[in-house]
């Protein structure tokens, strides 16, 4: 068996999900191989993770105002500029997936799912597909592809996808695929030693792969608050962010680490922008959760959803999410709230869900048949 897992880097959160996924196939002997879908031609990729990447920390109200135009325009019978561009290099991609002739392709990135869908509706490819939705929402233009199925994290992102003209019947919602490390717990004491912490109280802050969210600003802003606290601040790939806020006394600044985990069972309370995949991580972990400043477009729909259920606190300014963060970690009794609304997502189950899903359409490529999906406690 042999599974095809296509995204790209405009957010690491997309990779994230897929590798979660790719985790557990491959601990199940399956050949799971992951490609990045704009490398399958020219080598696009890191130009255009550097667009997107440039255009949310510099100009971040432009990336906002192009979500917002997407929004009102979005027709689930009519395809996008997006849906055009994507379909570029379509006959590159195509020639890919006849060399490596997988058994079934899973798109975690918009773009994987609409290049495949014009694989389907152009070039006939009879292969089963599988999308990932990786936010708390029904990005603009998910409801333009025709893949197979799709996954969705929550039933409130089920419903907005139905009501936006995505068929019920090819969706289901086990949660977020997160990588088994954020299934397990370590020792406080150990995982604080990996960092070189010492101090008693310890707030991480995290900015995704781009360094989003004025890390430096926050840090200082939680320091005031809590002068004897240990503050950790990752800034991902974000040179210029990662330099201020080594600057910072009191604070630990770290660049792109691979030990979110450890980072996480670390601290006693986690402030994070609102990607899908950070917050699902999170929320596996079972962490006192502050939701900062959020990319304009699909994070505030990620905060807005995380925050309506009970699983963390969302603020919009740098002021608020250090006045949240030290609200909730002098009270016990809403960190326990929080971390029992954590518990009904079920995001540490979501990425072995996913993977026997997948699995299963595999075997049963080139027969009609209705998707057997497993029972989740989502509710």
């Amino acid at each position: 068996m042999r599974v095809l897992i296509l995204s790209t880097g405009t957010g690491q959160g997309h990779n994230s999900a897929g590798f979660a996924v790719q985790e557990y196939l491959l601990a199940q002997g399956v050949d799971a191989i992951f490609v990045d879908v704009l490398n399958t031609g020219n080598q696009k990729a890191k130009f255009i993770a550097g667009l997107y990447n440039g255009m949310v920390t510099r100009a971040p109200w432009i990336f906002g105002a192009l979500y917002a135009t997407a929004e009102r325009i979005r027709d689930p019978y009519k395809h996008s500029i997006i849906y055009w561009l994507n379909t570029l290099y379509a006959r590159s991609l195509y020639e890919r997936i006849m060399e490596l002739q997988p058994d079934i392709i899973v798109c975690p990135h918009l773009f994987s799912a609409q290049a495949i869908t014009n694989l389907i509706l152009k070039f006939g490819l009879d292969i089963p597909t599988l999308g990932i939705i990786t936010d708390y929402t029904c990005s603009p233009f998910w409801e333009e592809t025709r893949l197979t199925h799709n996954i969705v994290a929550h039933p409130i992102v089920l419903e907005e996808s139905v009501a936006h003209g995505m068929p019920r019947e090819r969706l289901s919602c086990p949660g977020m695929p997160v990588s088994a490390r954020f299934t397990r717990k370590q020792d406080k004491a150990a995982a604080r030693a990996v960092f070189g912490i010492e101090k008693e109280t310890v707030f991480a802050i995290m900015g995704g792969s781009m360094g989003y969210g004025k890390i430096p600003d926050l840090a200082k802003a939680l320091l005031r608050r809590a002068p004897d606290a240990q503050v950790v601040a990752v800034c991902g790939n974000n040179e210029r962010v990662l330099e201020k806020t080594k600057k910072i006394p009191g604070v630990i600044a770290l660049g792109f680490i691979d030990n979110v985990d450890i980072l996480v069972d670390a601290a006693d309370l986690l402030l994070t922008k609102p990607g899908g995949l950070s917050c699902s991580e999170a929320i596996a972990k079972r962490v006192p959760l502050v939701i900062t400043l959020p990319i304009p477009g699909g994070e505030e729909h990620n905060a807005r959803v995380i925050s309506s259920l009970g699983m963390g606190v969302a603020a919009r300014t740098v002021e608020e999410a250090a006045d949240a963060a030290c609200a909730l970690l002098a009270d016990p009794a809403a960190q326990e709230t929080m971390i029992a609304a954590q518990g009904s997502l079920y995001c540490a189950t979501a990425a072995a869900v996913i993977g026997r899903q997948v699995m299963r359409m595999a075997l049963r490529r080139g027969t009609e048949y209705e998707l057997e999906l497993e029972e989740t406690a989502l509710a």
